[in-house]
């Protein structure tokens, strides 16, 4: 005669059930083996097996012969990647062009079919290719509406349900700013220090802004209106009438815009200027900057798409990369 059930084993059934009916497991996804259930919920390796046996029995997981145990469901076939950017992307040497073009060439050598569409609002993605965003206003709702995988590039990715399912890959703007902040503190520690941001609704530039001022208290900041060199050109003349010897600029194109409104005002004579990406305008201005590692954001971007790809379930992946400052003569 059978022994029966201790009410400790009961509960843990009873729980992996709830988890799975819930959505706490996702469909299609690898399930414990039964060495990781019974460390999880400390029951023998016999009791898991047990308990696995009489989930498959009444269908709530699967088995797969020489796969392993699954959840019940599809998992995602996607046959390619879909690279939905903004069109700033399309501006020349801009920030949104170096990663796409780097991104292109990742996934070419990967042998995965990249599709690039443009829009920074999106009312639709493609059921057959794993989508990508960069600087896609609707992104997160569309993500939160359809509970679907996505990656998100320099953006953080939504939080509750739907962020089991949304990968990110982005740079840490914040610990760029307190670099740039601690290099002109180390070369010009008693020098008048002032910020030249990008648009104030973008987190990138607060963030950015935020860690410059976290190194050097009370530096003042003129925000443009956007990140570009117009905008830029605008922002940069009253900020110069107020005769600083240093200015952190958000981005590389409000540096080339504060350095020629310099350069027309004579005050270019004794100015530091550091920015911020790296941009290819950054080496045609000999440009000190804090750089952002394209080569390994392209690498993990491309890397998380193809664990996608080849069917892994798993919670999102969240990858922060930390910038480096590349010495030039401007600072």
């Amino acid at each position: 005669m059978a022994r029966p059930r201790s009410q400790k084993v009961i509960d843990v059934k009873e729980k992996l059930i709830r988890r799975i009916e819930h959505g706490y497991y996702l469909p299609g996804s690898r399930f414990l083996s039964n060495r990781a259930l019974g460390l999880r919920f400390s029951i023998s390796y016999q009791t898991a097996d047990t308990l696995i046996r009489e989930l498959v029995a009444e269908g709530y997981l699967t088995r797969k012969p020489g796969s392993g145990t699954f959840l019940r469901g599809e998992t995602p076939q996607w046959r390619g990647v879909e690279l939905i950017f903004n069109e700033r992307a399309r501006v020349k040497d801009s920030f949104g062009a170096l990663l796409l073009a780097r991104l292109k060439d990742g996934f070419e050598k990967a042998g995965i079919q990249a599709r690039v569409r443009w829009g920074g609002s999106v009312s639709r993605v493609s059921g057959s290719s794993f989508p990508i965003f960069w600087e896609c206003s609707e992104a997160q709702e569309l993500i939160r509406k359809e509970e679907r995988y996505c990656l998100l590039i320099n953006q953080a990715p939504p939080k509750g349900l739907s962020a089991v399912y949304c990968d990110a890959v982005s740079v840490d703007d914040h610990s760029g700013g307190i670099a740039a902040g601690e290099l002109v503190r180390s070369i010009a520690p008693d020098a008048v220090a002032m910020i030249l941001g990008g648009p104030k609704g973008d987190q990138r530039c607060l963030d950015r802004v935020r860690g410059f001022q976290e190194a050097i208290p009370g530096a003042e900041v003129h925000f443009a209106e956007s990140w570009f060199y117009d905008d830029g050109l605008l922002a940069a003349r009253p900020l110069l009438e107020k005769k600083p010897k240093v200015v952190f600029c958000a981005n590389d194109r409000l540096a080339q815009a504060l350095m020629d409104v310099a350069g027309k005002k004579g005050r270019s004579v004794g100015l530091r200027v550091i920015g911020f990406d790296d941009a290819p305008v950054a080496e045609q201005l000999d440009l000190t900057t804090i750089s952002i590692p394209w080569d390994e954001l392209a690498k993990n971007v491309v890397e998380v798409a193809q664990k996608r790809i080849s069917g892994d379930t798993s919670t999102a992946i969240t990858r922060i990369l930390a910038p480096r400052p590349v010495m030039r003569g401007s600072l």
